[in-house]
């Protein structure tokens, strides 16, 4: 694929390079009007020929005119080196809106698709727009540039990653619990609540944890005790103690956080207390600097007490005040919305001297403008925990509470009993959340203000102050989780809806707001704090219904957005639990022992790499896909033939291809905000799976003759395989280095020379210097989303990987081993004739397609290991008498 540094090879058949090349030349016209390169080479600290092949790639990635002059020209007048907050964000946005005003068919779609603008082209040139400018690019994103791309970049609603647990309804039976839909319900709600207060600690935990495991590793090493047993793989040996439940030993008025946070601090002494005094203090000096520097910024920018406020090219994440947050409902396809703060009868917040369940409280006030006012009318703000302090001088007054939980379950009993005695005349189901899910974001600014209805619009401001859904409608857990999630979800700006199945609760989270072990994490502990609550309230007697109804939606049809483009991306999807896990964990162990250069290719994640490389290549149609296809073709129409081809040429260029996969890998160990470090990988060895398959039939030969011709042949095959496996490993090894730890290519190359031949050197040209984000993505067609083993004693059963909005990505895979060792694979498909087949009501052919693609991939890759195994532990068994003359 092609890199947004050099000039773009354009796939679209409708592509006018001639046209291309003119915009591309008015821009570089345009940046040389601004300011002169000689002239840059000052702001830039960059010789002159280095200035001018940055300008000359930025008019190549983004041919938009004078508006790419206008924001150079903004940035050089910026003093310093450091932006405002919010000139990263203006400048994107101008830059997009310039592009997007070109025709389309200048455009070129490997580097902005060819339905919609894709931003990491835009963002790539950004970046270079900047190094022009002298500009720190720190500065242009505090956040991390991960963060800023998912905001721009993961907005539709495909981008969103879904798990499962199933400890709610295992407890049942472990605590012989008998316990009411009211209270269930009701156990959940208080789960959300309580989390919303103790978000930022929970927070606070991963920062923490995350930072000081990686400075012990750092002075560790520094004090050359890195292999002493107990500083050897600390993030994984805290992961076997790290608690997601308060235990035994916890304290009565200890909630999680203070639980969790005091078992590491347990953790983190006795390793402390083993390292010499120098590094010991260095480790604290470091931590405590990092603390006032980072912290709460990472706070605000991993918080759920949020709003995504779409316009047409990114998403703005909107604060919400603690006393404004709501829990939202959806029962029988209608919302309701809860408060996640105590109030009195009238929905006024109130103010408690102390966070103790005891203490005194009084009614606050609010004002017409949204405003939070103590009772003599002072401006009060809150903190994210509940914290109540005056508007001018920060002044402590209070604590907010959360919702008491008789509150709670009286609450919900008026709604079970609302719908229970309403029966067929209960209130009609909320239709706008289904029309505005189905318009693109980048449409959603235009949409909400061609709404007409005012209580409709009132609504939808109301919905947006909830964070969590719960959506307690109960699904058929035997559905693949793409399917579950299809289900009542509001209207995108959220960041969880939380789904109910016959056995499981399953989690819908946006990607912007959580990556996929921090959105696991957060699902067990929501999960634990609901059984906790469910414990409790089995020992209670049920209470009356609340007078009144919770704040209901009624989320009316607006006709006018009938008129709007409605833009549903259409998937299949598949999962499986097939994989023979304990064939490979000895596969493993055999490599560890018997062949230890191979550890560069020892994990389950490696592995399966390495088998999807080849995978499209040994792939073929089952008979039932090949009939229902020679069934589809004798349609005879325009449509069907079509769709036959499209088919038939996805199925060749399939086998013919060697996919590049993007592989998100955790990176908030190095540097918590940050995140995720996508690095795209396509295998470069084309002739390995050849040497597999030498080795194998030599292994069959030997076993048949016996002799020990035989038998040195098929060593000579099996060391050629071991050969390209080690290539494969150490290549793969070096990616994740450069991705995870930052390092710079030389010293990757440096670690890497000692092992690779020189007819392999040229490969390590292919690794970039450092990872390029906005490169990564814009290269990957698949992606492919292992997140790894879940811990100890936890009920996480499946996971599926989010789908950015690039059109490109066209298969997503998602892996996790659950606690029984059981290898969940999803698979979601969004290739174009799964949209083609749907509209010609062919949706099941379309999944029946993909069902058997994941199946075969679970079956080969098990055959792959066993005759891996066979090929890696063979002897000699023939005698003398074999050996021939």
């Amino acid at each position: 694929m092609t890199s947004p540094a050099s000039e773009p090879k354009a796939s679209n058949k409708t592509f006018d390079r001639e046209g291309y090349h003119k915009a591309a030349a008015r821009t570089l016209a345009s940046l040389h009007q601004v300011i002169p390169p000689a002239e840059l080479t000052r702001f830039s600290n960059r010789p002159t020929a280095e200035v001018e092949a940055l300008q000359e790639q930025v008019a190549q990635v983004i041919p938009a005119g004078n508006i790419v002059g206008l924001v150079l020209g903004g940035l050089i007048r910026v003093r310093g080196r450091t932006l405002p907050a919010e000139q990263a964000k203006s400048d994107v946005t101008a830059l997009l809106r310039g592009i997007e005003m070109l025709p389309r068919h200048i455009l070129p779609s490997t580097l902005y698709g060819t339905f919609f603008v894709g931003p990491a082209a835009v963002l790539a040139g950004y970046q270079k727009i900047l190094a022009l400018a002298g500009k720190d690019p720190e500065s242009a994103f505090p956040e991390g540039l991960w963060q800023f791309y998912l905001e721009f970049a993961l907005r539709e609603d495909s981008a969103r990653h879904t798990n499962e647990t199933t400890y709610f309804h295992s407890a049942s039976a472990e605590y012989d619990l008998n316990l009411a839909p009211v209270d269930q319900l009701a156990a959940w709600v208080c789960a959300v609540s309580q989390v919303y207060f103790q978000y930022d600690d929970l927070l606070y935990n991963e920062w923490r944890e995350r930072v000081y495991l990686n400075l012990l590793e750092q002075a560790a090493e520094a004090a050359q005790q890195s292999r002493v047993l107990a500083f050897r793989q600390l993030p994984q040996a805290w992961a076997t103690q790290r608690p997601y439940r308060r235990g035994h030993d916890a304290a009565p008025d200890e909630n999680y956080a203070a639980y969790r946070r005091r078992r590491f601090d347990k953790f983190l002494q006795n390793r402390l207390d083993a390292l010499p005094v120098a590094q010991k203090n260095w480790v604290q000096e470091t931590y405590a600097a990092r603390l006032e520097q980072e912290l709460e910024a990472y706070q605000r920018q991993m918080t759920i007490l949020a709003t995504l406020d779409p316009d047409r090219y990114r998403e703005n994440r909107l604060a919400l005040p603690l006393w404004q947050t709501r829990i939202g409902l959806i029962f029988q396809d209608c919302y309701y919305l809860l408060p996640a703060c105590h109030t009195d009868a009238l929905g006024q917040p109130l103010l408690f001297e102390t966070r103790l369940a005891d203490a005194n409280g009084q009614v606050l006030q609010t004002s017409l403008k949204g405003e939070l006012l103590d009772q003599a009318g002072r401006p009060l703000q809150t903190d994210r925990t509940g914290r109540v302090y005056e508007a001018e001088g920060g002044r402590t007054r209070g604590y907010l509470h959360p919702i008491p939980f008789q509150a709670v379950r009286r609450h919900v009993a008026a709604i079970f009993q609302h719908h229970r005695v309403n029966g067929s005349s209960r209130p009609p189901a909320a239709q706008l959340d289904r029309q505005l899910i189905c318009i693109r974001r980048n449409e959603q600014e235009r949409a909400r203000k061609a709404i007409q209805n005012p209580l409709a619009r009132q609504e939808l401001a109301a919905l947006k102050c909830a964070p969590v859904l719960i959506n307690w409608t109960e699904q058929a857990s035997n559905q693949p989780l793409a399917y579950i999630r299809q289900g009542k979800r509001g209207i995108g700006d959220h960041a969880l809806t939380i789904f109910r199945t016959d056995t499981s609760f399953v989690f819908d989270q946006s990607h912007i707001f959580f990556d996929g072990t921090w959105g696991m994490a957060l699902a067990e502990v929501l999960t634990n704090e609901a059984v906790a609550w469910a414990v409790y309230f089995n020992e209670l007697p049920p209470l009356e219904p609340a007078p009144h109804l919770p704040y209901s939606l009624r989320l009316a049809a607006e006709p006018a957005l009938a008129r709007l483009p409605q833009s549903i991306v259409v998937e299949v999807s598949a999962e499986n639990t097939d994989i023979d896990l304990k064939a490979l964990y000895a596969l493993r162990k055999l490599l560890s022992k018997r062949h230890p250069d191979l550890k560069t290719v020892n994990t389950v994640n490696d592995l399966l790499l390495l088998f999807r490389c080849y995978f499209g290549q040994l792939y073929r149609p089952s008979t039932e896909i090949e009939d229902a296809l020679f069934e589809l073709r004798a349609l005879n129409t325009a449509e069907a033939t079509e769709v036959y081809e499209l088919i038939n040429e996805m199925l060749a260029r399939s086998q013919a291809s060697n996919p590049s996969i993007m592989i998100p890998m955790d990176a908030s160990a190095i540097s918590p905000r940050e995140r995720l470090c996508p690095t795209t990988f396509r295998n470069p060895f084309n002739h390995l799976w050849a040497k597999y398959e030498s080795a194998e039939t030599a292994l069959d030969h030997y076993n048949q003759q016996q002799t020990a011709a035989a038998w040195a042949m098929f060593t000579e095959a099996r060391y050629s395989l071991l050969v390209q496996l080690d290539h494969f490993g150490q290549l793969l090894r070096a990616h994740k280095r450069v991705a995870l730890e930052g390092e710079s290519t030389s010293l990757a190359t440096m670690k890497l020379m000692a092992h690779l031949p020189d007819s392999l050197l040229s490969l390590l040209d292919q690794i970039p210097r450092r990872i390029d984000v906005l490169n990564e993505v814009i290269k990957g067609e698949e992606v492919f989303s292992n997140v790894g083993r879940v811990a100890r004693g936890s009920s996480l059963a499946r996971f599926i990987s989010a789908k950015d909005d690039n059109e490109n990505k066209t298969l997503v895979w998602g892996f996790l081993t659950d606690d029984r060792d059981v290898l969940h694979l999803s698979l979601r498909d969004f290739r174009p004739h799964v949209a083609a087949l749907q509209q010609l009501g062919k949706i099941d052919l379309a999944e029946m397609m993909l069902k058997h693609y994941l199946d075969s991939f679970a079956q080969g890759f098990n055959q792959f290991v066993a005759h891996l195994l066979d090929i890696l532990d063979a002897t000699a068994t023939h005698t003398s008498h074999g050996v021939t003359a």
